[in-house]
């Protein structure tokens, strides 16, 4: 089952994953993509690859790891086959930063407001 994929956009045009997966070498990039296209092609959600943001409804994390660098883009299902890409960042700690899930979670509210 095909998903669409969808670049949540700031009221200024900026898209803020995208801008993240610019900032990456370009092999970085092709292992990120490679991540985002099992998504689209319906790749079941489930560990190693993706990660349920635990106590935020809706939010999960792509993992992606290239050469010892740890990648992490965060994303939901809008409707029924419609996943959203809200941000990324360079995972450096164990622990997943809660100004990045508060980002992503800001994002979402956003986009499902405007909808």
């Amino acid at each position: 089952m095909k998903r669409q994929v969808l670049l949540f956009e700031l009221k200024n045009g900026k898209c803020p994953v995208e801008d993240f997966i610019l900032t990456c070498e370009p092999k970085e990039q092709q292992k990120i993509v490679w991540g985002l296209k099992l998504i689209e092609d319906g790749f079941p959600f489930k560990e190693p690859h993706f990660k349920k943001i635990v106590g935020v409804d809706k939010l999960w994390e792509l993992r992606t790891t290239f050469s010892e660098k740890s990648f992490r883009i965060f994303f939901f299902e809008a409707e029924s086959n419609l996943i959203v890409l809200t941000s990324g960042f360079n995972k450096k700690s164990q622990k997943t930063p809660m100004k990045e899930i508060e980002l992503a979670v800001k994002y979402m509210n956003e986009f499902l407001e405007e909808k």
